[in-house]
């Protein structure tokens, strides 16, 4: 794979908005009942600026730990859904807040199925706050056995689900999931293709949910901006640029965009013959609005002190893609999270330790040392080897400095 949301102030799912209260409520101690929580943070200026001072605290990624999202994975087992809900909701609001590799590494096969029947209950609202977890979790995990066994038990369910759901902002979750679970898991060129082609079909089958056809347009060129066009087939893409080229004209703006993304890329990748070969598309398209004089606008994103700065299509795609399921803990998940680094050539700086500005790998002591002829072996032995020899001595204060060093490493990062 070039291979390899969040419930915050500003929300994609207005079903998880309801439901911040409850899962806010679960890890504070002195409020008695969300309808107090609700009061204190009843407008937007306050919720920001309550969850802001909860984000930053020190005892935030403690009171949100192990033992807290043990407890909300115990609560989806629950008959109430209610409990259910605000649960998923509670798990949505640890991902942003921290990046939850162990608690998703130890529970993965429990949270995986559990959110698969959530998935598929008739609660709208629950529905969806499983199919933003499955979202995380995918993001989460990370390339490996599991994210294949998330790709292998979801992709066929949430497929079918796009050919029989009715409720648009569902069927946006179901199509940003099947998309980052197969960006992620997919790692067969055949795997990746099937889920373009359920999207591809829901393009065709269901144009009348224009909201869900502009996302499965962004969603299938992300999962396009993860391969080398010269591995397509030949037979499944044959129609997309003529396809494209007359969204154009539609009269939704979410859709145009998506459909000028898709043919740019197309453009960048090449293999055009695979596309149909309709090369006048890409001469009546504004393509200068993403590509221009020949090259990417470069894109900067502020991580901590550091700067991640993408300059090609198919990374800014990614990179747009990934920051609108991640919400807000997309900075979180920039520092902590490997399969980040990986596709974005991202490397994050380690904490400064105390005043110093670095610490040397190696350290080398060089001792001038008139040592006269040793003729016998006892006295080589007693030159070089003893305990009270000057090299030994050297030797013992360059390792004693190495520890104290990695121990003031590892308070830094306790801290």
């Amino acid at each position: 794979m070039a291979q390899t949301r969040r419930v915050l102030v500003k929300m994609r799912n207005p079903h998880i908005q309801t439901h911040i209260s409850a899962a806010v409520a679960f890890d504070f101690k002195g409020f008695e009942s969300c309808a107090k929580l609700n009061s204190l943070i009843q407008d937007g200026k306050k919720k920001t600026e309550f969850l802001s001072r909860y984000r930053d605290s020190k005892s935030a990624s403690a009171q949100l730990g192990s033992k807290r999202l043990n407890h909300f994975l115990e609560q989806l087992y629950e008959k109430r859904g209610s409990v259910r809900e605000a649960a998923l909701s509670s798990i949505i609001l640890s991902y942003s807040l921290g990046y939850q590799y162990q608690f998703s590494e130890k529970n993965f096969t429990e949270l995986l199925y559990q959110c698969l029947k959530s998935f598929k209950r008739d609660s709208i609202k629950e529905s969806c706050l499983a199919l933003e977890v499955l979202g995380l979790l995918a993001i989460t995990i990370g390339c490996g056995e599991k994210s294949r066994e998330l790709y292998k038990e979801t992709a066929p369910v949430l497929s079918e689900a796009l050919n029989t759901e009715s409720q648009s902002q569902k069927l946006k979750l179901i199509l940003d999931s099947l998309a980052i679970i197969t960006f992620v898991g997919g790692n067969e060129l055949e795997e990746t293709e099937r889920s373009m082609q359920s999207m591809w079909d829901f393009m065709h089958s269901r144009p009348d949910f224009k909201e869900a056809q502009s996302e499965a347009i962004f969603c299938w060129s992300l999962l396009l901006s993860s391969m080398d066009s010269w591995t397509l087939s030949y037979k499944h893409w044959r129609g997309v640029i003529p396809f494209f080229k007359k969204l154009l004209e539609s009269d939704n703006e979410s859709i145009v965009k998506g459909a000028t993304q898709a043919l740019a890329l197309i453009f960048e990748q090449g293999c055009l013959e695979k596309f149909e070969g309709d090369t006048s598309a890409m001469e009546e398209m504004d393509v200068e609005k993403i590509v221009e004089d020949g090259h990417i606008p470069e894109i900067s994103v502020k991580i901590g002190k550091q700067r991640l700065k993408v300059n090609t299509l198919p990374h800014q795609i990614q990179l747009n893609f990934v920051k609108r399921l991640l919400g807000s803990g997309f900075i979180v998940h920039m520092r902590e999270n490997e399969l980040l680094h990986d596709v974005f050539k991202f490397k994050p700086e380690k904490k400064q330790l105390g005043r110093n500005l670095y610490v040397a790998e190696r350290d080398e002591v060089s001792v001038n040392l008139f040592v006269p002829h040793v003729r016998s072996e006892d006295s080589f032995q007693r030159i070089h080897k003893s305990h009270n020899s000057i090299f030994v001595k050297a030797r013992t204060q360059i390792r004693n400095k190495h520890r104290d060093i990695k121990g003031e490493e590892q308070g830094c990062f306790r801290d």
